[in-house]
């Protein structure tokens, strides 16, 4: 089943607050995928596939990139690991837009983006670690580096989730300058997909990741200093 949305209603969705907030917080996200997803949503909504499926072609994607990181000659696996990283986030901006525009959101379509979103980051991550390994010959040990960044960029997720849980819904403050050296660390998340062309610069790329995801740690345990529900007693 086809729909009569038009392009113009996708471009109009890069107005929504989500999409505001997250030039603001997501930089990457907002300027290197948020556009040229708006191409694939408009095929996708042609091809009448709902949220949840587009989804589910992200988690494909994911799921590929290991296979991909073992089996595929090295020169073609750098490409292909960072191709698949970079078509993930394009989807994973899709299936929101999907669902807005044709009033499609749910719980359950939400939960399970953010999972698909956990799965993605715990095959990326290896796979780059297995590229260095690749690269070096130095059997796994990139591959454990990478892993164990992505096991403190997934703990300082969950952090900042269950903190969120304990605060009153708020509209964003106004953007202020001195909050640009923040946003603009943060927003590089959305580049590691560009790590796995690094070449003979993988093995820096790797401890990068890592030393990423712990400065993410801290950042997202700062608040639990002032945690809300302290004062409950």
């Amino acid at each position: 089943m086809t729909t009569t949305h038009s392009f113009r209603d996708i471009i109009g969705d890069l107005n929504n607050p989500k999409v505001k907030l997250e030039r603001r917080t997501d930089w990457a996200i907002a300027y290197l995928y948020r556009v040229p997803s708006t191409v694939f949503t408009w095929a996708f909504l042609k091809m009448g596939l709902s949220p949840v499926q587009v989804s589910v072609l992200g988690l494909i994607v994911s799921l590929a990139m290991p296979i991909m990181a073992l089996w595929l000659p090295l020169w073609l696996a750098v490409w292909m690991i960072c191709l698949c990283g970079v078509l993930f986030q394009i989807l994973d901006c899709s299936d929101g837009t999907v669902a807005r525009i044709t009033g499609r959101t749910s719980i359950l379509g939400a939960d399970i983006d953010y999972f698909f979103g956990m799965i993605h980051y715990l095959c990326l991550y290896p796979s780059i670690g297995l590229l260095a390994d690749r690269t070096f010959d130095t059997g796994l040990y990139w591959t454990v580096v990478a892993t164990v960044g992505v096991a403190i960029r997934l703990l300082a997720r969950l952090i900042r989730d269950q903190v969120a849980l304990r605060k009153a819904p708020s509209e964003p403050g106004p953007a202020k300058l001195s909050n640009l050296p923040v946003a603009f660390l943060a927003g590089l998340s959305g580049l590691i997909p560009f790590v796995a062309l690094a070449g003979p610069l993988l093995s820096a790329g790797v401890w990068a990741r890592l030393i990423y995801s712990i400065l993410d740690l801290v950042d997202g345990a700062l608040p639990l200093r002032d945690a809300p529900y302290r004062n409950d007693g």
